[in-house]
């Protein structure tokens, strides 16, 4: 009974027991108030992430970093190509010139293979004309003769014996003919074809106006057809240049859309990776950035193997056809690096734009939404 009695007064008067558990109203507002500041992860830390993602996921991001590879490897070919167009322009074109040279040589012998030919050089002979050689020694005729010249594959001879059963008679070099006679040089040949590189050129003799007469003297290359020539060569080129322009254009939104749906793919895979970050404090900034982090590494991989694979081929390509020294010795280097330095830069870029849209997605996924996901 006494014991009972005791117990009602400790629960009317409150008890030392539960006054000792009642805190002060003032101390919970006190630890309500005090609200801690977020947490933000630094760069380190979201680089080692997206590092790690891209080694699990080793072979998408090699197939996206070959995708940025080849559209920067088109675009480094081009501008490479293009300087070194600049830098053997001189050649090119006297091979164009020689071309055409060669083809109107043809129209009046045929092949020259198995065919004799004669060839007269006054005065330095111009590129065109160097080339021009080349080629028909490089055909291999049955005889070619020669008159000041020396060069491997061609036979020396004298004014009366040049043009002896030569079927045509080349004159070459930028100077005037007037130490030879027409008519002794064309004695002999089997038709008095005279193919000359300088227009208006004169020659020694007194029968030099008779023998001019008797013998078919033609312009090797000056005259309208070569104006002709050279208007449609300019158009093409300019026609090509316009093509490639639109392709390599193509080619670079062919690499952004490559990039973002290899991201979009991988954010569709990381559902629950991204859910479990968010939940854990991640920011969506955060999320955002790991996204970007991975595409600038996978751009900056591509874009420099791109950039290395752009430049070496074209010049292997102009190194077998103007050799290798002409095309090293013709190429402005600073440009080739500065080419090289935007290219990479482009890709980079490129790559990084390719991802805001999957980042974004990424950043803005709800939690409880993201850790449902089954994929």
């Amino acid at each position: 009974m006494r014991e009972k009695k005791q117990r009602m007064a400790e629960r009317d008067t409150g008890g030392s027991a539960g006054v000792a558990t009642v805190a002060p109203q003032s101390s919970i507002f006190n630890q309500q108030s005090s609200i801690g500041s977020q947490v933000r992860l630094p760069f380190r830390t979201a680089f080692r992430i997206s590092v790690q993602g891209i080694r699990i996921r080793l072979g998408r991001s090699l197939v996206t970093v070959s995708g940025v590879v080849l559209g920067i490897a088109f675009l480094m070919s081009n501008l490479t190509g293009q300087l070194i167009k600049n830098g053997v322009a001189a050649k090119r074109e006297a091979r164009q010139q020689a071309t055409l040279m060669a083809a109107m040589v043809r129209a009046e012998i045929g092949d020259v293979r198995d065919k004799n030919l004669a060839v007269l050089v006054c005065g330095t002979l111009r590129p065109y004309e160097t080339e021009l050689l080349s080629t028909i020694v490089a055909a291999k005729p049955a005889q070619l003769r020669g008159l000041g010249l020396t060069q491997e594959g061609v036979t020396p001879a004298t004014p009366s014996t040049l043009g002896a059963g030569a079927g045509v008679l080349l004159v070459l070099g930028d100077a005037p003919s007037g130490a030879f006679a027409l008519e002794e040089l064309t004695q002999g040949m089997t038709q008095k074809v005279v193919l000359e590189a300088e227009a208006a050129r004169t020659y020694a003799g007194k029968a030099a106006l008779e023998a001019e007469a008797s013998a078919v003297r033609r312009e090797l290359f000056f005259g309208a057809q070569h104006e002709q020539q050279k208007a449609r060569m300019a158009k093409e080129a300019q026609q090509a240049h316009a093509r490639t322009l639109w392709i390599v254009v193509i080619s670079l939104l062919v690499t952004v859309i490559g990039v973002s749906n290899a991201l979009l793919m991988s954010v569709t895979e990381r559902f629950r990776e991204i859910g479990t970050m968010k939940c854990l404090g991640a920011l969506s900034s955060f999320i955002r950035l790991l996204f970007l982090i991975e595409s600038s590494l996978i751009g900056a991989a591509g874009s420099l193997m791109g950039v290395v694979a752009g430049a070496i081929l074209p010049l292997l390509a102009y190194g077998f056809t103007y050799s290798f020294v002409t095309v090293l010795g013709s190429l402005p280097y600073g440009w080739l690096m500065l080419a090289g330095a935007g290219s990479a830069v482009v890709g980079t870029l490129l790559a990084v734009l390719a991802a805001i849209y999957p980042a974004t997605i990424a950043s803005r996924m709800l939690p409880a939404s993201a850790l449902r996901s089954t994929v």
